[in-house]
């Protein structure tokens, strides 16, 4: 009777399925919030990639334009990374990295020198994920930006202090032919002109203002426009010149035709300046020539012709081109110091001056580059001139006539103006 009763007992609690049910709930509860938990984990990657991908688009525009405006490789990268940086992406930190590539290394645009391609990444940490992942996924992003610079500028003064950036005075008459002024000084008299100067120009871009006197005129066919932002120098990436020994010191032919080669990629150097005086006639063969000191002078009658020929002056040399003397200089249309005519080193003293006046006999095809010191200018024919002619230059003064022409295909120069940009990858 006894075993009956307990074999009646333990059949009811075996039909009994409540506490089963209870056991069952709370695995499959346990089931529910884990994946809720794994897909506000997933959630949390895909805001993180959103953000990411902003991050990449705004450091390459930012980068684009800063290569495009004459940014070297460094300044360009710690823009985008600073740009980055603004998003919590900050590269080595937290195991993110950013990489800036110029150009970009996959894509369609690997062989777009002017284009910038940034790539973000970060690993994340498996928290949920962790019961199906041994590691948490790395999150990465790409961008690919791609800058231009318009303009047609062939004037730019670059200081932008509080100063007179470009002065002309008396019966200066300065013809910009198709192209633009541009002046970096926030000075209300950036640009000053008196005594009857007079300047033609497409355009003139100042960050200050400008300021006539004496029946002076600014005139344009495209507009005066005062208050704009400075631009960069465009020619800020070209490195400055190695060389080593010298081939000439204190070289001064006073008569006679003389022809000097460099040879190769390999400088010609000129120790403690260059002067032409009296009749000297000097033609210099395709290459660059550095001036080391001293100063590079003609006067008189003189002549230089050279083609292909950029003229480095350093270690505190400093130009005195005068009236009278003839100068017929084309520019290398590639290599190192392409576009650039005559190039004075930035590391010269900005109490340097330098000076251009050869008049109508001076037609410098290319850039005439004087990034740290101030220039007297007068020269280019207004008939027959040079082709393409720039002057960037810390300060400049222009006396006499002076004529710019813009015809600047294939001369190498860089363009003078304002950068844009798009997002293209």
């Amino acid at each position: 009777m006894m075993g009956r009763r307990l074999h009646a007992v333990a059949a009811a609690i075996a039909a009994d399925c409540s506490g089963a049910s209870a056991v069952i709930l709370a695995i499959s509860l346990s089931a529910v919030i884990g994946l809720a938990g794994l897909g506000a984990e997933a959630s949390g990657w895909w805001v993180t990639k959103r953000n990411m991908q902003g991050a990449a688009d705004a450091a390459a525009y930012s980068a684009a334009i800063a290569k495009a405006s004459g940014a070297t490789p460094t300044s360009y990268t710690n823009a985008a990374r600073s740009i980055a940086g603004t998003f919590n992406f900050n590269n080595g930190t937290g195991g993110v990295s950013v990489a800036v590539n110029s150009p970009p290394t996959s894509g369609s645009h690997t062989t777009t020198s002017d284009a910038v391609e940034v790539v973000i990444s970060q690993p994340q940490t498996a928290l949920v994920s962790a019961l199906f992942l041994d590691t948490g996924p790395t999150i990465a992003t790409r961008s690919v930006a791609l800058a231009s610079v318009s303009g047609s500028g062939c004037v730019l003064a670059l200081d932008r202090g509080s100063v007179t950036d470009v002065t002309e005075s008396g019966n200066t008459t300065l013809n910009l032919n198709n192209c633009s002024l541009y002046i970096n000084s926030p000075n209300a008299a950036a640009l000053s002109m008196s005594g009857g100067a007079t300047t033609n120009a497409s355009a003139a871009y100042i960050s200050g203002s400008y300021s006539t006197s004496g029946g002076a005129h600014l005139n344009t066919t495209n507009g005066i426009n005062t208050g704009v932002n400075p631009i960069n120098d465009p020619y800020a990436n070209v490195p400055m010149p190695s060389y080593s020994g010298y081939d000439q010191t204190n070289y001064s032919p006073s008569g006679g035709s003389q022809t000097l080669n460099a040879t190769g990629t390999t400088p010609y150097v000129f120790r403690n300046g260059l002067s032409l005086t009296g009749s000297a006639s000097l033609t210099l063969g395709p290459g660059i020539y550095i001036v080391e000191g001293g100063v590079f002078t003609m006067s008189g009658s003189t002549m230089l012709n050279g083609t292909g020929v950029t003229i480095v002056l350093t270690s505190s040399a400093t130009m005195s081109i005068n009236g009278g003397a003839t100068v017929n200089l084309v520019a290398p249309t590639s290599g190192p110091t392409a576009g650039i005519a005559i190039y004075q080193d930035r590391n010269a003293p900005t109490s340097g001056t330098d000076s251009i006046t050869g008049g109508a006999s001076q037609n410098i095809t290319g850039a005439i580059y004087f990034p740290s010191q101030a220039v007297n200018y007068s020269g280019g024919g207004s008939v027959g001139g040079a082709s393409c002619t720039q002057i960037v230059a810390y300060k400049i003064t222009f006396t006499g006539n002076s004529n710019f022409n813009s015809n600047c295909n294939g001369v190498g120069v860089a363009t003078i103006g304002t950068s844009s940009g798009q997002l293209v990858e």
